[in-house]
């Protein structure tokens, strides 16, 4: 587990790119992470990338560590315990944790339908809590993430140069 934690930073240090565009990706990935947008997430990264200029690479490697299927079940809940304080009443946790479970097991087009199935009110509430769990993440990973990326760079130039004036 430590090596492929160590190789996931690894990919991270070697993005290349601007900073800035590098520390939207992880920003993007983040909010996205958090979000419970499960079977939509990919198609939304390559839109979101697009439409706000950043790093699609960057957006995919930070989504994949924020949601995976060891946090699956943790930020579904999460969304669901914050959404029900927003919403309360909306939707029963055991409804809600059976489809969870299915959902996971499931192909894309199977995990559509189960979502729907949820009902509305689930859904609204699973949506609502997710949205409000991604903003603050994805708001503090920008500067985090950019200040991190806008250093590793200057490592490289700093590197770059004594290269260049050894030979």
């Amino acid at each position: 587990m430590k090596e492929k934690i160590q190789k996931l930073i690894k990919r991270f240090k070697e993005l290349q790119g601007d900073p800035a565009s590098i520390a939207r990706g992880v920003a993007i990935g983040t909010f996205l992470g958090f979000a419970p947008l499960l079977p939509l997430k990919s198609i939304l990264i390559l839109f979101s990338t697009m439409v706000v200029p950043s790093s699609t690479v960057a957006a995919f490697l930070t989504t994949t560590v924020i949601c995976n299927p060891l946090t699956y079940v943790p930020l579904y809940y999460l969304a669901w315990f914050i959404g029900n304080l927003i919403l309360p009443g909306r939707a029963s946790w055991t409804v809600l944790s059976s489809t969870l479970q299915r959902i996971v097991d499931v192909g894309f087009s199977e995990s559509l339908s189960l979502i729907f199935g949820v009902g509305f009110d689930a859904g609204l509430v699973i949506l609502v809590g997710g949205l409000l769990l991604a903003v603050i993440p994805a708001l503090i990973s920008y500067p985090v993430a950019l200040i991190s990326f806008a250093r590793i760079e200057q490592k490289r130039y700093r590197k770059h140069i004594l290269e260049d004036a050894e030979r």
